[in-house]
């Protein structure tokens, strides 16, 4: 396991989009890849049978974020069984950088190294017919991302683009092409 970060990326402009989007969905099971300050993961209890955080933070960072969400510090989703939540959620890092210095926000190669990875991880534990709702910048290559999303056999549907005043953000919904 990757040691824990002690920076917790605090909630801005991205995490209420992503948020507020999130408000429409519902059901059994949801995932957030990254819980970080526990915003998104707390207005998720509502209207999910079960809520999970995960994330590489301290023990006593995540206790204060996760309100009554579970979590679980890993690196990764690979401490998940397959095919097991019906969303997962991520407001990954994603401005571009040549390394991961800021674990926070650099996302690697154009932006999608850890978005991409985080999709990795989340399709694995998804249910066949489950969502990924995701938010990335326009500081990120989004033509790479749903480039490589074809590639997957992935749909990409633009839920949200919103406007601000140094970047654009955009939340999408991923789903695989054949859970019809």
């Amino acid at each position: 396991m990757t040691p824990a970060n002690t920076e917790v990326y605090l909630p801005s402009e991205d995490t209420a989009t992503l948020a507020r989007v999130l408000r429409s969905y519902r059901g059994g099971r949801v995932l957030e890849i990254g819980f970080g300050s526990g915003a998104v993961l707390r207005s998720l209890v509502p209207r999910f049978e079960l809520v999970v955080g995960r994330d590489v933070i301290s023990v006593a960072q995540a206790v204060a974020a996760k309100g009554d969400a579970d979590a679980v510090l890993a690196d990764r989703a690979t401490c998940f069984r397959e095919a097991v939540f019906d969303v997962v959620a991520f407001n990954p890092p994603y401005l571009p950088s040549e390394r991961i210095e800021d674990r926070a926000v650099d996302g690697g190669r154009g932006g999608l190294d850890v978005p991409l990875a985080f999709l990795e991880d989340a399709l694995r534990v998804l249910k066949p017919e489950g969502r990924v709702v995701l938010l990335l910048s326009d500081e990120a290559d989004l033509d790479e991302f749903k480039k490589s999303c074809g590639r997957r056999k992935l749909r990409v549907e633009e839920k949200v683009r919103e406007g601000l005043f140094f970047e654009n953000l955009f939340v999408f919904e991923v789903s695989r092409e054949d859970r019809d």
